[in-house]
């Protein structure tokens, strides 16, 4: 045993001598491993912290379950009875998400996205306020003190880190609010949340239909699983069904766990393309490796030889040279780690700084290191340490003893030249190379089509602000009415302003309503169709360019005192009328909890716009509704004859006139729009052709490598050639005949391949085919030029060969 132990010593000690020897290939050899694996740690640091984590200091994610109903929302009154009947869990709470304006001492207004939780919200998730208390249930009473629990970041940046916030009081929607507590830092549940304050129900929200949610989660019982629990829920929903036939027909519980209430179905699919993109990249680096092994393997063929001939069995040549293999994956891996880690921070800054991350969920994600991504590391740098050593280790020791010392090894090097072994391997990279291109391509002509879409409406010189104000701040409808257009008023009055909107952003989701026509037969409630709805002003269509059709659009008359107007979008239009007259027609609308609602008529038809619709690509029904007789629209848009970025200081001056107390948020809508593009799809076509263009790299580098070990091995034979009247051209020919075909080879098997790698992607693709000829062909191109120049600076070398020179070498 000891022996054994002090073996593989000595061998550990001759790998590492021989490294420090030939500085330059181990310098070559580590940044090639380093840059394989450290994507692969970084793709699977991020899937780890996407797929498996769950939130970061929630107890056993595993065991939390988020409900809904196929309907959407929870119905408060619905939740209560899922809490007190169930079986399968040992708490549920409720989650209702809102926007809420705090001002403090020291600071301006600033609007951040709250969630009103039940008291027992953050026992369920097992977390507590490292700062303060937790909500306790006389927070969540009628009439008691408002109180808020803090994010440990808001905290930090807003308030320094006083501990003595506790028990302050603050503004929250112009209410003075008692802070209670911090969650501890990295503590975010269940999205990018700064606050949460209790849910205090509201008189009646027992009566179904009053009062809703976004969701519940809760924590399953020891003894249940996911199976159980949807079936109980499904079974209560059953029940409730008979008992509450007017609210409750067809409204059946929706149970998910993590990974499919928050990633989404194709999310799984995603990252396994991904996972096989960073594999092609390792690959094509243990393709090279190995590739430059076996040239390494020639000129250390005498050395083997001779110390077979003293004894050394195979195996031990084999050990050795393995040894070798996985003491450069090591230190490759090491360095991988590093690129790693700051791979990952890159993502974590872009995807957690902006609207979602590539999950699309909006989570801050906990991309620490585990154990499961150490031992992947160790992984993989082990195995790719034995798959790039494994084909030379065995090519050294099947060497003829003889003929290598007979020949001085010359003899043996064209014997474990392993011409064949290189040209396959080559290939392979080609292969692997052209099914990323092909992949990075679809994605990126996707991502075009996205951008370029047509929204049907004009972006440019636009600024757009959100005014949120909380409901309590208004004693009536026609007080907030009036708010929003003295606000509207002011801004209008600046020079350099064309004219003053509210109303959505385009592209972004806004809410769908069932609604019935009037010349239409009637059918049953659950049955209606639905649409989306947009509460808008007068300005509005005018701001953003869309063209009104027919009619009208709407007016600072159309108020609560005129009749209920609606204007129709042509796709509204062609589907409910096709061949009539809009105008003068009549249609009614429901919220979820509504029975009955008053008929409104079409006063006007515009021109399609992009809502509910990320991707840019879907022009769908829509109603839009005046605001003076539904509320003020919170987002403000203005059109500007200059830049709007020169106006926006006058913009704020103006809002803080009319309410100091507001937050101003500015962004010109052209940037607001970009900035929130299919982020989860412009992210995953950026990682794509990263991969990509690392994979090309390296195959090229690994074409030139074979084709420049031929062409030194092949030195006298050219000097023959080029003595006895061999020109420049023939040997060009020659020698990029020798490069252009594994090429040719791979070029062909990689586009079969990519027909089917692509078809992961089908999910992740906008008008685009997986097998995109365009994209295609622009791929064999990328390949083909780079695959020329890998063989066209040895074949020069070639071409200057001295007949003198190169018949002397040996």
């Amino acid at each position: 045993m000891g022996a054994a132990i002090e073996t593989a010593f000595q061998d550990i000690r001759y790998a590492f001598r021989t490294l420090t020897k030939s500085l330059g290939f181990t310098a070559v050899a580590v940044m090639m491993l380093a840059i394989g694996i450290g994507i692969n740690g970084a793709v699977f640091t991020i899937a780890n912290a996407v797929l498996f984590k769950g939130f970061p200091l929630v107890h056993d994610n595993d065991s939390l379950l988020y409900i809904t109903t196929n309907k959407g929302g929870v119905d408060y009154a619905d939740f209560e009875e899922w809490r007190t009947q169930s079986k399968t869990f040992s708490g549920m709470a409720i989650a209702r998400g809102v926007f809420s304006i705090l001002d403090s001492p020291g600071g301006s207004p600033e609007t951040y996205y709250t969630k009103q939780v039940t008291p027992n919200a953050f026992q369920v998730l097992g977390a507590k306020p490292i700062l303060g208390r937790d909500f306790t249930p006389s927070d969540a009473t009628p009439g008691a003190e408002p109180t808020v629990i803090l994010r440990y970041n808001l905290w930090e940046q807003r308030f320094g880190k006083d501990p003595a916030i506790i028990g302050e009081t603050v503004r929250l929607n112009g209410m003075r609010t008692t802070v209670i507590g911090v969650m501890p830092l990295g503590f975010s549940f269940p999205e990018d949340q700064n606050l949460w304050v209790p849910l205090i129900p509201p008189p009646g929200a027992l009566t179904r239909g009053t009062f809703g949610a976004q969701y519940v989660f809760g924590r399953m019982a020891d003894d249940a699983n996911v199976r159980s629990a949807r079936a109980e829920l499904e079974t209560i929903g059953r029940r409730l069904a008979s008992a509450y036939p007017r609210t409750n027909q067809n409204v059946v519980p929706v149970v998910k766990d993590f990974n499919e209430f928050f990633i989404g179905k194709n999310a799984l699919t995603i990252w396994k393309a991904l996972w096989g993109a960073v594999g092609f990249v390792l690959l094509i680096v243990c393709a090279n490796l190995a590739n430059l092994l076996l040239a390494r393997a020639a000129g250390k063929s005498r050395e083997i030889s001779v110390r077979m001939a003293l004894g050394a069995g195979r195996w031990r040549i084999v050990r050795q040279s393995l040894i070798e293999s996985l003491a450069l994956s090591g230190l490759g891996g090491l360095a991988g780690w590093w690129i790693a880690q700051w791979s990952v921070r890159i993502y974590a800054l872009a995807a957690d700084g902006k609207f979602a991350a590539i999950s699309s969920t909006g989570n801050v994600l906990d991309y620490s290191v585990d154990l499961r991504i150490v031992a992947y590391l160790i992984a993989i740098s082990i195995g790719t340490g034995i798959l790039f050593g494994l084909a030379p280790a065995l090519r050294l020791s099947k060497l003829d003893i003889n003929a290598t010392l007979k020949d001085g090894g010359r003899g043996a090097t064209r014997g474990i030249r392993g011409k064949h072994l290189s040209g396959l391997l080559v290939i392979g990279q080609m292969a692997l190379a052209v099914m990323l291109l092909a992949g990075a391509g679809v994605m990126i002509r996707s991502f075009l089509k996205v951008f370029t879409a047509d929204m049907g409406v004009d972006t440019r010189h636009v600024l757009t602000m959100d005014l949120y104000s909380p409901p309590e701040r208004f004693a009536s409808l026609e007080a907030r009415i009036s708010f929003y257009r003295d606000i509207g008023a002011h801004l209008q009055a600046l020079p350099g302003v064309e004219s003053v909107g509210f109303g959505n952003v385009p592209t972004y989701p806004i809410p769908r309503s069932a609604y019935e026509l009037a010349d239409a037969p009637i059918v049953d409630e659950n049955s209606r169709p639905t649409v989306a709805e947009i509460v808008i002003s007068a300005g509005y269509f005018r701001t953003l360019r869309a063209r009104i059709i027919s009619g009208r659009e709407f007016s600072d008359f159309d108020g609560a005192s005129s009749p209920a107007v609606a204007i129709v979008n042509q796709q509204f239009a062609n589907r409910n009328w096709p061949g009539e007259v809009p105008l003068g027609k009549r249609l009614r609308l429901f919220a979820s909890w509504e029975k009955s609602a008053p008929w409104v008529t079409v006063v006007g038809v515009v021109s399609n716009i992009v809502q509910n619709d990320a991707t840019r690509q879907t022009f769908e029904p829509l109603v839009y509704l005046p605001d003076g007789q539904h509320g003020g629209a919170e987002q403000v848009f203005v059109r500007t004859s200059i830049a709007p970025a020169l106006l926006a200081d006058a913009f704020r001056r103006q809002v803080y006139a009319i309410a100091p107390d507001l937050p101003t948020p500015l962004w010109p809508l052209e940037e607001l729009l970009d900035r929130g593009l299919a982020f989860q799809q412009r992210n995953i076509s950026a990682l794509f052709l990263t991969f990509a263009a690392i994979a090309l790299l390296l195959a090229s580098i690994g074409l030139y490598t074979v084709i420049a070990h031929s062409v030194t091995q092949r030195t006298q034979e050219i000097g023959v050639r080029i003595a006895i009247g061999g020109t420049p051209n023939d040997i060009l020919k020659l020698v990029c005949r020798q490069g252009m075909l594994p090429l040719a080879i791979g070029l062909t098997v990689g586009l079969a391949a990519s027909f089917a790698v692509n078809r992961l992607l089908q999910s992740m693709l906008v008008q685009v085919s997986p097998a995109d000829p365009i994209t295609l062909v622009v791929a064999s191109a990328v390949l083909i030029l780079a695959g020329t120049l890998g063989c066209l600076i040895p074949a020069r070398r070639a071409m200057r060969v001295d007949p003198v020179v190169a018949l002397r070498h040996d």
